[in-house]
């Protein structure tokens, strides 16, 4: 397979009108299909949404045109690079971004509790992420400037 099938969804969850939600396991560290065995394998549920939020805020929209992704894939945040000076413009921008990037998958019901915390040239976010199967909280760096 030359393109993994990112996202893919199978079998229905108990009482949900959504299948069950299955992604490919990354490793965070490298960025990589993780390996168990010495092969890919798949997650699914909360852990799935995890892999997708994560590589959603990642790559920057419109990076990967000419590949397999689509040019709606990813997120905007580069346009903060040097861009903004105020700090409640600066986190508003960054609500609206980061929730624009995730409330498009059906299984994210809501991104909310956003905190902030700036050092230099980094912004930090911390936020909840509501999905059909659980909440959690979802850090992000983001360069500024």
């Amino acid at each position: 397979m030359i393109f993994p099938d990112w996202g893919t969804v199978s079998q229905e969850t108990a009482g949900s009108a959504l299948p069950l939600f299955i992604e490919w396991a990354v490793d965070r560290d490298t960025g990589a299909f993780a390996l168990r065995n010495g092969a890919f394998y798949t997650v699914s549920g909360i852990d799935a949404v995890k892999i997708w939020v994560w590589r959603t805020l990642h790559p920057e929209s419109r990076r990967f045109c000419c590949t397999a992704w689509s040019a709606d894939y990813g997120n905007e945040l580069e346009h903060l690079l040097g861009g903004v000076t105020d700090q409640g413009i600066l986190e508003s921008r960054l609500k609206q971004y980061i929730r624009d990037a995730l409330l498009v998958l059906p299984y994210i019901t809501a991104v909310d509790t956003f905190s902030f915390s700036r050092a230099g040239s980094l912004v930090e976010a911390s936020f909840t992420v509501h999905t059909v199967y659980d909440e959690y909280i979802q850090k992000l760096e983001v360069p500024i400037g």
